[in-house]
C-alpha cells in the first residue's frame, strides 16, 4: 500500500532525486518549494510553495499537501548544513533575522502544524528528522583536518542553526513519545557518509528503512527514539546493502 510523504527543507536540485528515489519505493511525495527560490521538484513529485519565515504559510503548506495526496504519513525535515553554508555565508547583520526564520523557524513553524494536524486527525503519522553536518569555523579552529573536507565552513549562523535543529528534534522526540499517534525518527550523516553522499543511495536506503520499521509490530523504545541513526545503517530486522 502506498504511503503519503511530505518534503520539508531540502529546497534544491536535489530535492528532485530523493523525491525519485522515493517515489520508486511507493511513496506519493509532495516538496515543499521556497516561495522565493521557487525551485523545480521532480516530476513524480507535487510541488506545494511555502514562505519559510511565516507560521501562516506553514499552515498552508500542510493543508496544500494534505489536498494534493490525501492525508499525510511521513513528513521529512531535511536540515543540509553544507547548503546552507554557501547560502549564509555572508556573516553579517543583514543575515541574521533571514537565517534564523529559514533555518530555524521555518522547521519549528512546519512541525508544530504537522502535530496539530496530526492530533486533529488522529491518525498515525512519522516525523522524520535527518541532519547533514557540516564543518564549522570552530572545527577549522580545532580540527585543521576538517578543512580537506570543505572550503566554505559553516559560520556561527549556519551552526547555531544546525544545532538548533538537532536539540529541537530530540526534544520533540521525547515530547511525543508518550502521544499514541505519534512516532519520530531521527537521522544524520555529514559529507563523508557513503549513503550521503549520492541523493538516489540515500533516497534509495530510506525508503528501505522506512519500509522495515513499518513491518515492525512493536513500537521503539524511547531510547531508540531519541537516538540518530546513522544513514546507511542496517534496516530493522534484515540486513542492509548499505553501509
Amino acid at each position: 500500500m502506498s504511503k503519503n510523504l511530505l518534503i520539508v527543507g531540502k529546497d534544491s536540485a536535489s530535492v528532485a532525486e530523493i523525491a525519485e528515489g522515493l517515489s520508486l519505493g511507493d511513496f506519493n511525495i509532495a516538496t515543499a518549494d521556497d516561495l522565493q527560490k521557487r525551485t523545480t521538484a521532480a516530476s513524480s513529485a507535487t510541488s506545494v510553495l511555502w514562505n519559510k519565515g511565516s507560521a501562516v504559510s506553514a499552515r498552508s503548506l500542510i493543508i496544500q499537501a494534505e489536498t494534493s495526496l490525501g492525508y499525510i504519513d511521513d513528513y521529512i525535515f531535511y536540515f543540509d548544513s553544507s547548503l546552507y553554508s554557501v547560502d549564509f555565508s555572508n556573516f553579517s547583520q543583514d543575515n541574521c533575522q533571514k537565517s534564523s526564520d529559514e533555518m530555524i523557524c521555518s522547521f519549528q513553524y512546519a512541525a508544530l502544524e504537522a502535530l496539530t494536524r496530526i492530533e486533529q486527525k488522529k491518525q498515525p503519522a512519522r516525523l522524520i528528522f535527518i541532519l547533514k553536518t557540516h564543518p564549522s569555523v570552530k572545527d577549522f579552529v580545532l580540527t585543521p583536518a576538517s578543512k580537506s573536507l570543505t572550503s566554505v565552513p559553516a559560520n556561527p549562523f549556519v551552526a547555531a542553526a544546525e544545532a538548533a535543529f538537532a536539540n529541537f528534534a530530540e526534544n520533540l522526540a521525547a515530547y511525543s513519545s508518550e502521544k499514541e499517534n505519534i512516532s519520530l525518527l531521527l537521522i544524520t550523516g555529514d559529507e563523508e557518509n557513503e549513503t550521503m553522499k549520492k541523493n538516489s543511495a540515500f533516497a534509495s536506503w530510506l525508503s528501505e528503512y522506512l519500509t522495515a520499521l513499518d513491518k515492525q509490530k512493536n513500537k521503539p523504545s524511547i531510547k531508540n527514539t531519541l537516538s540518530w541513526v546513522k544513514a546507511g545503517a542496517k534496516a530493522p530486522g534484515g540486513f542492509s546493502i548499505f553501509r
